[in-house]
């Protein structure tokens, strides 16, 4: 009979060790998911982000005239392509001017998108490692792309 009792507080230790280890344990385990998809989601954001980089870059006006006048940029245009990709982001674009062109005289310009979007946490406890935000359900992730903007040659 001794040895019985022995036996089953042992038993007992097993499942107070267990108890204490699974939290850490499975917050381990859902942080390394958690990673895995707000990269996957921080690759669709850039993704996004260089498309309509790229729409803007291959919709605006440059015009090659005397004077060198700043190219337009379809702002617009680029806001619906980057809404049909991606549902809840914030977006920005500006032209930014770069390095001059020595053949042409004229300064070159850049579009500049920026991407933000509000990811949620969807596994439990992770937020209080991973997120960025005051109520630590979400992440806040940004997304920024440079595309050069194709101006014809004026001589």
């Amino acid at each position: 009979m001794k040895g019985k009792t022995a036996r089953s507080a042992r038993g007992g230790q097993v499942l107070i060790e267990v108890l204490l280890m699974l939290p850490v344990f499975l917050l381990l385990v859902f942080t390394v998911m958690e990673t895995g998809h707000l990269a996957f989601r921080t690759i669709l954001l850039h993704h996004a982000a260089y498309e309509v980089a790229r729409i803007g870059s291959l919709s605006a006006t440059a015009i090659a005239a005397p004077g060198c006048p700043p190219p337009v940029v379809n702002a617009g245009k680029m806001k619906t392509v980057g809404l049909s990709i991606l549902k809840g982001i914030t977006m920005s674009a500006i032209t930014e001017q770069t390095l001059t062109d020595p053949q042409e005289g004229c300064p070159n310009f850049d579009v500049v998108v920026t991407m933000m979007q509000r990811v949620p946490m969807i596994f439990p406890m992770t937020g209080l490692i991973l997120s960025n935000t005051k109520d630590r359900r979400y992440r806040l992730l940004k997304a920024q792309v440079r595309m050069p903007i194709e101006r014809p040659l004026f001589k």
